[in-house]
């Protein structure tokens, strides 16, 4: 299991393409919608609910290092609303809410309920764009207490002719787990992502990089991580229906700093994911998303040595 959304810790890391993507893909279409529109005062509201299924080959809990070795299928939930204030041709304020579940068929214990806030307010300098973020999310694993998350992020940001956008960010997390004392953290870390348009907008490649530092609780847990990414993403037309395809990679190490007692020696941890989306737009508001994703981690700590692969369709309303 991993959770799904926004920011970074291992689960909302892998938003590595959770705030490296997701929210950097919205202020990337943001910034070119901007550089293309008036400067006069405008506000949107946006919002989109889901459902799905979703086959698990091995749940798993990446936070606390434990898979299943056992497959799934559950149930996919979620509703989401964002808004956007254009206050004036220089100050931009976003915010939002969403929600997500995951309900397996039997493994219950894998259950996952996901809430998450954020913020945003930016300011467009001649140079660039300076902004600020904060994400929160609170994560409940078999309707208990499980995780909660808070990441206040400064950036920088600069779109060069309509064709690239740059983006520099510090992020400072903190993670509190409910009764697991020993694997509270601070982290803190920077990111930098490149877009490439191509094609009026419709295709575009985004390459980025990242850095962290955790301390925890517990000195065996504290690591220093990097994470390198890359996704392309295509809008066209097809069967008179308006598709988009998107294939995404990503390599991550964790390199612990505390000698692990299990193993007697310092843990070594790394991962790939390979990525595939395929969203076809039934209607300007009703869409099908089919994805499978495929993560193989690597270590020397047996419990976090293992492959899973995620299938999913989803069914989604926008308005």
């Amino acid at each position: 299991m991993k959770l799904q959304p926004g920011f970074s810790p291992r689960f909302l890391t892998l938003s590595s393409f959770a705030f490296k993507l997701v929210a950097v893909n919205i202020l990337c279409c943001a910034a070119l919608a901007n550089a293309q529109s008036s400067n006069s005062q405008s506000s949107k509201t946006s919002i989109e609910v889901s459902a799905g299924l979703e086959q698990d080959s091995n749940l798993n809990i990446v936070e606390l290092d434990q898979n299943s070795h056992q497959s799934d299928l559950a149930v996919l939930l979620g509703a989401k609303v964002d808004g956007k204030w254009q206050a004036n041709d220089k100050l931009t304020l976003s915010g939002g809410y969403s929600f997500t579940a995951k309900t397996y068929q039997t493994q219950s214990a894998y259950d996952l309920a996901l809430h998450q806030f954020s913020g945003d307010a930016s300011y467009a300098l001649e140079l660039c764009t300076l902004g600020a973020s904060y994400h929160y999310a609170d994560a409940n694993l078999d309707k208990k207490d499980f995780l909660t998350l808070q990441q206040s992020s400064f950036y920088a940001a600069k779109l060069i002719h309509d064709k690239v956008y740059l983006r520099a960010a510090i992020n400072i997390q903190d993670k509190q787990f409910a009764g697991r004392r020993e694997r509270n953290a601070k982290n803190t870390g920077f990111a930098g992502d490149a877009f490439i348009f191509f094609n009026e907008g419709k295709t575009f490649l985004t390459i980025g990089i990242s850095n962290e530092d955790e301390n925890a609780k517990l000195h065996e847990l504290d690591y220093s991580a990097n994470t390198l990414k890359a996704k392309v993403s295509h809008q066209y037309l097809l069967w008179e229906k308006q598709q988009k395809l998107q294939a995404g990679w990503r390599y991550m190490v964790h390199d612990y700093t505390g000698v692990n007692p299990d193993l007697k020696l310092e843990r070594y941890d790394s991962a790939h994911v390979t990525e595939l989306e395929w969203e076809v737009n039934f209607t300007p508001s009703i869409a099908v998303v089919t994805k499978v994703e495929y993560s193989q981690y690597s270590s020397n700590l047996s419990s976090a040595n293992y492959s899973d692969t995620q299938t999913s369709v989803t069914l989604k309303a926008r308005f």
